[in-house]
């Protein structure tokens, strides 16, 4: 292996990095977000943005993008279809929690869980691998910074509904978006993408931090949520012990979603070891293609 190159294609922004099998980063590029259940074109605008970029002082050995929203449909073809004219390299296409384990776990057991504007967990034990989560916002998707952006919202329809005052919580959203009533509310949300809804939740958490009750609740549930999603993959796994790794904006910087998860997922396994890892997912590449080729 010479030149590689990793893109995390997220539901936030992608980034590409071109590096060598050392994990040396040798060049970076940085776009919008990269899933395509969001918006296809968008998407494959940002990634053609990223991978032309990295091109650009000459080809790669191989491409390994590991892409939010993958989950969502037959569109590995339809992505290759518009990423694979760019290059002549082998060109391998998972998802973005695949690459994200291989990141920060490599080729050990254990289980990655990424709450960021979605949330999904990725586990293996041996040969078996398997995912918890990772069903979008409209299924699903508990844990995430977009859950917990729509629960705070939903607390605002209620008030609003009961004709009561609107809480500090409630107060904070509603100047954040810069509405005053229920419709300023709704033309918010309803004409706004998935990652402008998810970015709320850092309210929810600044007013968490403030003392406020109901956003404390709203972030407990997140981190529970977030912890019975990977216990259920470890056991479903048969993991008797426990490495997890833990990424994401939500996990990573809202210590209340962080306590409570760690908590739920002590409970199960009290020997786990649970870590932070502070590694681009895109530096999974590596890890990825080592196990791909001997696959073939």
């Amino acid at each position: 292996m010479g030149r590689i190159i990793g893109i995390d294609a997220g539901g936030t922004k992608t980034q590409a990095l071109v590096m060598d099998e050392q994990r040396n980063v040798l060049f970076e590029s940085v776009a919008g977000h990269g899933n395509p259940s969001v918006s296809f074109q968008q998407a494959m605008d940002h990634l053609t943005l990223v991978l032309k970029e990295c091109l650009h002082d000459g080809e790669a050995d191989a491409i390994v993008i590991g892409m939010a929203g993958l989950q969502s449909g037959p569109l590995e073809e339809r992505v290759k279809d518009v990423l694979a004219p760019l290059s002549p390299s082998p060109m391998w296409i998972i998802s973005d929690a695949e690459l994200a384990f291989d990141s920060a776990i490599g080729d050990d057991d254990g289980i990655l869980t990424i709450a960021g504007t979605g949330s999904i967990s990725h586990g293996r034990h041996g040969t078996m691998t398997g995912v918890s989560g990772g069903w979008g916002h409209l299924l699903g998707d508990e844990g995430s910074a977009y859950s917990i952006a729509i629960q705070a919202c939903q607390i605002i329809t209620t008030e609003i509904d009961r004709d009561v005052p609107l809480s500090p919580l409630s107060q904070a959203v509603m100047k954040e978006i810069g509405a005053v009533d229920g419709k300023g509310l709704k033309g918010f949300i309803y004409t706004s993408d998935k990652g402008e809804i998810a970015s709320l939740s850092k309210i929810v958490d600044a007013c968490a931090q403030d003392g406020d009750a109901s956003s404390r609740m709203i972030l407990q549930k997140a981190g529970a949520s977030l912890g019975m999603q990977t216990v259920e993959l470890a056991r479903n796994l048969s993991l008797s012990s426990l490495k997890v790794a833990i990424k994401g904006s939500v996990l990573e910087a809202s210590n209340a979603v962080q306590t409570s998860f760690k908590q739920v997922v002590s409970e199960a396994y009290p020997d786990a070891t649970i870590l932070l890892s502070p590694m681009s997912p895109a530096l999974g590449a590596v890890t990825t293609l080592t196990r791909m080729r001997r696959k073939h």
